[in-house]
């Protein structure tokens, strides 16, 4: 069989690069070009061999690529762009100004500061996987038999290789969904299965429209910067219409039909779904190993602009290892990237209930002091901010103080001269009791005479 354009042309472009000895003994490749020509050498000298392995394979690694049948992650159009330097960075915001009415006496306001309301969020690097593929010298030569046996070969390494790293970019995009639901940091809307009848299929859509059109406006009530205990005053946040995505699973795009979605925002059927609707199998979570470490079936689908995805490459490179003791050669493609969210753009999570944070720490004021049948009241801050699971307090002494809580707030409640320890507890992921304690001293009532 003729050797295909697309290895012709790898071989020769290798060969351009290549050492004066590579030169010496592998010609450039025609079409007429037997397979020998090129088999023959790079199986009989080392030299040219170790040469073959490790620059033209990974060369038609890189160029293989784009010709082979690879996996095609449907998420991959939500990427960012390439980050230029260094592991790590940082997203800023800045509110819009605050208005103010005018005042034509106010010869003041001249000398007064207006601050920019600033926020920042902090992205690291949380990518970092190698994929390592094993060529055998044996194998090499099964290979060498015909140009098609060849081209095979190769193309088999390449999928081996791209494959696995496009099917953890396409987990690691869905698990960046996952991980904001379970730690709460973003909005999450409940909703009955859109695929249990009907009438929850309407509601959803109803929903998603909903929201498609508040997106629009300014406002805080969609963005996570104060959920997750962002600083100062909330920030206002508004999506134009071609940058709201919506990520749904299979069963419910199936369910919904998909011109029902279109009509729904509005968009033409072609243009809804190459750039506004992308579905996926399941929002589950996996490990490296590809284990399933979270079952995601409580989440059904998701509304966000796609700024929200901070997904940024940042480096990609092939490395390769000769290992003369059992006479094979070790390719690493290596794939960095960042897979984060912002704090700073719309998104709601469409799901059966909201979802449970345990706190690690629980803080509350080290002492106070309250009247004899007097109240004070006090908050509880939690490791981290979001931490919603339910807290406990108790008393130890309630013939002194009476304490009762209602989420964070504490009140106390003064019955006699004396003090007692006011405990606020909570749970944590392992189980464990995680306490505040605050000392109260009840004061005698001010008895007017």
């Amino acid at each position: 069989m003729a050797i295909s354009q697309g290895l012709k042309n790898s071989l020769n472009e290798i060969r351009q690069i290549s050492s004066t000895i590579y030169h010496q003994y592998i010609p450039v490749i025609d079409d007429d070009t037997d397979i020998s020509k090129l088999a023959a050498p790079v199986l009989q000298y080392p030299e040219v061999y170790n040469e073959f392995c490790s620059a033209l394979l990974q060369r038609i690694v890189y160029t293989q690529v784009d010709s082979m049948n690879e996996f095609q992650n449907p998420l991959r159009a939500l990427e960012g762009n390439v980050m230029p330097l260094g592991y790590a960075g940082q997203e800023i915001y800045i509110n819009p100004a605050k208005g103010r009415r005018y005042n034509p006496d106010d010869f003041a306001g001249i000398l007064q500061k207006y601050e920019a309301d600033v926020k920042v969020q902090y992205l690291i690097k949380n990518m970092d996987l190698q994929y390592p593929v094993t060529v055998i010298r044996t194998k090499l030569k099964e290979a060498f038999v015909s140009w098609d046996a060849l081209d095979s070969f190769i193309t088999g390494l390449s999928r081996s290789l791209y494959n696995g790293m496009y099917v953890d970019e396409y987990r690691y995009t869905k698990a960046l969904i996952s991980s904001a639901y379970i730690n709460d940091n973003a909005i999450v809307k409940t909703i009955t299965n859109p695929t249990s009848a009907e009438a929850a299929a309407k509601q959803f859509i109803q929903d998603s429209r909903f929201l498609f059109l508040d997106f629009q406006s300014p406002s805080s009530k969609y963005n996570a910067w104060s959920k997750v205990g962002g600083s100062g005053r909330p920030i206002v946040t508004w999506t134009n219409p071609e940058d709201i995505v919506i990520i749904l699973r299979n069963d419910i795009r199936a369910y919904v039909d998909v011109n029902v979605l279109a009509n729904a925002y509005q968009i033409g059927k072609a243009d809804f779904l190459a750039n506004n609707i992308y579905t996926v199998d399941n929002f589950d979570v996996y490990d490296d190993e590809g284990t399933k470490i979270y079952d995601g079936s409580k989440i059904f689908a998701m509304i966000a602009d796609r700024n929200w995805f901070k997904i940024k490459p940042i480096d990609q490179f092939m490395e390769d290892q000769r290992n003369a003791n059992n006479r094979s050669y070790q390719l690493y493609l290596n794939n960095t990237k960042m897979y984060e969210y912002s704090l700073f753009a719309n998104a709601v999570i469409f799901a059966s209930e909201g979802a449970t944070v345990k706190p690690t720490a629980i803080s509350a004021p080290a002492s106070l002091s309250v009247a004899e049948s007097g109240t004070v009241k006090y908050t509880v801050n939690t490791t981290p901010f979001n931490a919603n699971s339910t807290l406990t307090v108790a008393s130890s002494a309630s013939a002194k103080a009476t304490a009762t809580i209602s989420g964070k707030e504490v009140t106390v409640t003064g019955v006699d001269e004396g003090s007692a320890n006011i405990t606020v507890t909570g749970t944590n992921a392992a189980g464990e009791s995680v306490t505040a304690v605050t000392v109260v001293t009840v004061t005698a009532a001010v008895v007017e005479g």
